[in-house]
């Protein structure tokens, strides 16, 4: 009895690594709201917690806030339950339930469209922020680095210092040279589709500031304390205080940052999100093809396409910080996609959209017989 009783501690124990400590943070909320309800409600709990408690917890809330919220909250029941060694009794009635929340979501809780991150608000930080500071220069890199890669904020920053591991997010080591050695490629260690399988994040050569690999070597430049421990030390570090300690950018100070230089300038508020629909907006008005921008940035079918149904919402947005030159290209995109295919097999080539700025293809910063850029950042991190 022993034996099973301590192989049943560890099998919990191994299971609470299934979730994300912020993840289990987030269940823990959604497991105290149905504590609460079953309490205010005077109904008797049990564990496993039949259907139909979990079922009146999802329909109450129903109508008084999103129908995602609601999931997210019986997700942490659902997980509650698998950690400490419960069956789960959700089934037919609680999915039913779980759709109709959706369905009742009000107004006041959907969220308008997402402003995306635009190139000329990756030149204004280029203006506002001086890339000699090892902050200003970190958050440069960064900015440029998930714009350009179509990435998502979180696989690059963490939500605090005590939170980054390279285990879980890029460090020096993770940057390699393409096979033309003109670019790079950015090894995420963990996402949120592949988790602890990682990708690949490609980062192509740029024409002006934004260049994410003349960023990076700025960055890597003023924080040179990085590449001591290039295997363990954030990419996306800075040197802080007289003694140079290296301290890891998180998502906060990063969007702090960016937020302040863009409303100087009378730019919309953004979130980590905006990057990874700007980044994928700006290389399809730079005539990439449609299923290289979907592999570049690892996007599934669906959602992919839903941000060609979206561009009528966000043009908007996007007008204030577009020069007249870019405006036209817009324009002959949204009628390419006015009424966007439901296969990617169908998707039309952009021959009906004007020729752009050459993609990719940038001149070297370093002339005159100086080292190449990708070169300079290899022997940097390798020695």
């Amino acid at each position: 009895m022993d034996t099973v009783n301590a192989l049943q501690a560890l099998v919990n124990s191994v299971t609470h690594h299934a979730w994300k400590l912020k993840t289990l943070e987030c269940y823990q909320g959604g497991m105290n709201r149905f504590l609460a309800f079953c309490s205010s409600n005077n109904i008797p709990l049990s564990f496993p917690s039949p259907e139909w408690p979990i079922c009146a917890f999802a329909a109450h809330r129903a109508g008084s806030c999103s129908g995602s919220a609601i999931a997210n909250d019986v997700a942490g029941l659902h997980a509650w339950h698998i950690a400490n060694g419960f069956p789960w009794l959700g089934g037919t009635c609680l999915k039913y339930v779980l759709h109709s929340a959706v369905r009742l979501t009000p107004d006041s809780s959907k969220r308008p469209p997402r402003p995306p991150v635009t190139s000329e608000m990756l030149n204004s930080l280029h203006s506002s922020l001086d890339a000699s500071v090892s902050l200003r220069a970190c958050i440069l890199a960064c900015a440029n680095s998930v714009f350009w890669g179509q990435g998502r904020l979180g696989e690059f920053l963490s939500t605090s210092q005590a939170h980054f591991s390279p285990k879980l997010f890029p460090t020096p080591a993770c940057l390699r040279s393409t096979s033309s050695g003109k670019s790079l490629m950015c090894r995420l260690p963990w996402t949120k589709v592949s988790k602890e399988k990682g990708e690949d994040v490609f980062l192509g050569r740029q024409l002006g500031p934004s260049d994410p690999i003349s960023s990076l070597l700025a960055h890597l430049a003023a924080s040179p304390d990085i590449l001591v421990s290039p295997a363990s030390s954030h990419l996306f570090a800075y040197s802080r205080g007289a003694g140079g300690r290296l301290v890891s950018l998180t998502k906060r100070k990063f969007l702090l940052v960016c937020n302040s230089v863009w409303a100087a300038q009378g730019l919309p508020h953004i979130s980590g999100h905006c990057f990874h629909i700007g980044g994928t907006i700006e290389l399809l008005l730079h005539n990439v093809p449609p299923h290289i921008v979907k592999v570049m940035g690892r996007w599934s079918s669906d959602s992919f396409l839903c941000y060609w149904h979206n561009l009528e919402h966000i043009a908007h947005f996007m007008q204030s910080s577009w020069s007249s030159s870019e405006l036209p290209r817009f324009l002959c995109l949204l009628s390419v996609f006015s009424h966007p295919p439901s296969h990617t097999a169908a998707i039309p080539c952009f021959s009906a959209v004007p020729p752009a700025e050459p993609f990719g293809v940038a001149r070297d910063p370093f002339q005159n017989g100086s080292p190449n850029i990708i070169t300079k950042i290899a022997q940097t991190i390798h020695g």
